[in-house]
């Protein structure tokens, strides 16, 4: 009788894992107009650059202490993606935390703006951590490597970091309300 009950217990705790740790986010078809590559902000995880070439997107977020890198691939409207991020805890020693996640592009049918909505999570869960939406930019031009590691030498790129500097302000300020997209 013990081996009867242990058994139903592997296979209940068997199937429990394997429903929570995958997303079941329904592939759609991408929307006219519509592409991963820009500049997003998030108000959970500020300024984000993403670039896609054919079904590969590459980027790069930062807000306040922390950075991070994105790298997925993209099936219909949905990008499922890899993110390492480094939060500076302590001078000269951050701390990288890695996992999973999933944008659905979509165009909001109120205002026209084009969004992605998703979830992230650590290790192989793409879920379990939280949500991470944010509004694409009508105008910037994805430059990641200006997000990370300062200024560049000479040119737009230089101001652009300037840009994103005031930006950010901005952002912070506006928490992501409808105040904040005036900025894209």
């Amino acid at each position: 009788m013990r081996r009867a009950f242990g058994l139903g217990l592997a296979v209940v705790v068997l199937i429990g894992c394997k429903s929570g740790g995958g997303s079941n986010v329904q592939v759609g078809t991408m929307p006219d107009g519509g592409s991963y590559s820009g500049v997003y902000f998030s108000p959970q995880y500020g300024e984000m650059h993403l670039v896609q070439n054919g079904n590969a997107v590459v980027g790069k977020y930062k807000k306040d202490e922390r950075t991070g890198d994105i790298q997925g691939e993209v099936e219909g409207d949905v990008l499922r993606f890899e993110w390492v991020e480094q939060k500076a805890m302590v001078s000269n020693r951050p701390t990288e935390t890695r996992g999973h996640g999933y944008f659905k592009y979509m165009i909001d049918p109120g205002s026209g703006d084009h969004v992605i909505k998703g979830r992230w999570g650590l290790g192989d869960d793409d879920t379990a951590g939280g949500e991470w939406n944010a509004y694409k930019s009508k105008t910037r031009e994805p430059d990641p490597d200006a997000l990370v590691g300062g200024k560049s030498s000479g040119g737009e790129s230089s101001d652009d970091s300037e840009e994103s500097s005031d930006e950010g302000e901005s952002e912070d300020e506006s928490g992501g309300d409808e105040e904040g997209d005036d900025i894209f």
